[in-house]
């Protein structure tokens, strides 16, 4: 570009730092698409899943393990049953989960199978104020249970996710960490969890109330993706054209 030429503007420091940001501009628009639109296809993946494994019949968790594990992604969302016995003095509160648009909690409680073996079970939401385990208000039925429920993946802790103590006996989670759940609970817990459908016999209360799996939803994120290529698009169309009509304007 030549110094005396119509864009010779174009070479300050003002308008090369503007060059710059643009730049780096659309490519943080263009990486924010393309991120979108990956979550979009987990997404997608996880419907799948959802669909296919709801609808098979449910099996024993022994026999799912058999079958299926120990990968977790195998695992998770088969339907199964599982017979035991709660252990209601070491289940945790699961910190921040709504319900119907009311905020609350879920009550995570062990389910001793026998054979020094157990598993966390989420059964489900209650209000708020009930933030402390072992309450009476939804202490789970007493003796032997058969509980059916679909298995969920071990939750991992986010970039920005709350931390969990790593010692000590933690009453209250932001996640179903079930590694961090195993160093408090006597028996050896599986690896994965289940979230309760139905048990049996059935919760004498209201509380804890049962959560329904998600529905099928693609969600927000292929409109996202079009919004942050758009942004793209207009900033590397746009700035050619200011920078044109600065050239005549010189």
């Amino acid at each position: 570009m030549s110094s005396s030429g119509p864009y010779s503007f174009a070479l300050r420091p003002k308008w090369i730092a503007g060059h710059v940001i643009v730049i780096v501009a659309v490519v943080v628009f263009v990486a924010m698409g393309m991120w979108q639109l990956r979550r979009l296809s987990d997404r997608q993946d996880f419907n799948e899943r959802l669909t296919s494994r709801t609808t098979e019949a449910e099996i024993p968790i022994v026999e799912a393990l058999e079958r299926y594990g120990p990968s977790q992604e195998s695992l998770e969302l088969r339907v199964v049953t599982a017979t035991g016995t709660y252990a209601p003095q070491e289940e945790t509160i699961l910190l921040a989960r709504s319900y119907n648009g009311v905020s609350g909690h879920h009550v995570v409680t062990p389910l001793y199978l026998g054979g020094g073996r157990a598993i966390m079970v989420d059964r489900g939401w209650v209000p708020i104020d009930l933030d402390q385990p072992g309450l009476e208000e939804f202490a789970p039925p007493r003796g032997q249970v058969v509980v059916t429920g679909a298995l969920r993946k071990t939750e991992v802790r986010a970039s920005f996710g709350a931390a969990i103590p790593a010692d000590g006996f933690v009453t209250r989670v932001p996640r179903v960490d079930v590694e961090r759940l195993d160093r408090q609970v006597e028996a050896d817990l599986l690896p994965v969890y289940v979230q309760l459908l139905k048990q049996n016999p059935a919760q004498t209360g209201d509380l804890p109330r049962l959560v329904p799996l998600p529905e099928p939803s693609e969600g927000s994120h292929r409109g996202y993706a079009v919004q942050w290529f758009l942004f793209a698009g207009v900033a590397a169309i746009g700035y050619p054209i200011l920078l044109r009509r600065t050239a005549r304007a010189e």
